[in-house]
């Protein structure tokens, strides 16, 4: 998926075009760079346990990169965030639920959740251990506390599933 594939998929998910975000298991950087190219200004902490093909990024004039190397299933030390991003990362926890409830601490109140998918159920260990179709997205995060979520886009997915899915949902007020 290239940049600006990925900035089309969510942009409909991010509602203020300034702030302090990060993205969780940031991998390559794909999500990173495209919630980049939305904010006008900003920074963008960019959480994987292995960061390294996260240094090549290149510099943005007005939306700040900090790399953090950790493991996001783990509390994280960051600052209260506007939002936080989840591209193809979720499915690796088998138990989601208790992971969504913690990270609403990291969220400033009405904070933004974009988490993006694999519709499916079927595991494919090692990519896709524990799925994440957007029906068992919405029970869990509505049972973690946030708003009920709300689909913001889709794509092809070139791996053999039907689609991938972005969905946008709320911390508490």
């Amino acid at each position: 998926m290239t940049i600006a594939e990925a900035a089309l998929l969510i942009r409909d998910g991010v509602r203020s075009t300034d702030g302090t975000w990060a993205d969780l298991g940031a991998g390559t950087g794909t999500f990173t760079q495209a919630l980049q190219s939305i904010l006008f200004s900003g920074k963008v902490f960019a959480v994987d346990k292995n960061p390294h093909a996260l240094w090549r990024l290149p510099a943005h004039e007005k939306v700040f990169l900090e790399i953090v190397e950790a493991d996001f299933s783990m509390p994280l030390d960051l600052p209260p965030l506007d939002g936080i991003i989840m591209a193809n990362a979720l499915h690796y926890l088998k138990d989601p639920a208790p992971f969504l409830q913690r990270i609403l601490k990291n969220l400033k109140a009405n904070g933004q959740f974009i988490l993006v998918e694999y519709e499916t159920n079927k595991a494919n260990p090692p990519w896709i251990p524990y799925p994440i179709p957007f029906k068992y997205f919405k029970e869990i995060a509505q049972a973690a506390g946030f708003s009920e979520p709300r689909e913001i886009g889709r794509s092809p997915s070139i791996y053999g599933h039907e689609y991938l899915y972005a969905a946008s949902t709320l911390s508490p007020v």
